[in-house]
């Protein structure tokens, strides 16, 4: 039995976020449902670890929403 894949199946993967480390190299920290979502978990992240975060659209691989660096006290 051959399955065809729909491609609107896919386009709704969510948001992933990222920490932006030192040298430069993103860590996916989580995935999230919204950009919404994304927003709240990155205030509860930059209050807890400040530093650069991102999130990355999972359909389209664009980055939405970047925060840039917080020096560290």
């Amino acid at each position: 039995m051959l399955l065809h894949h729909r491609p609107e199946v896919y386009m709704d993967l969510g948001f992933d976020i990222f920490r932006t480390l030192d040298d430069g190299t993103p860590l996916w920290i989580k995935q999230v449902a919204t950009l919404d979502d994304g927003k709240k978990h990155l205030d509860e992240l930059i209050r807890a670890m400040p530093g650069e975060y991102f999130v990355r659209d999972a359909s389209t691989g664009e980055i939405v929403l970047r925060l840039p660096g917080v020096p560290r006290a």
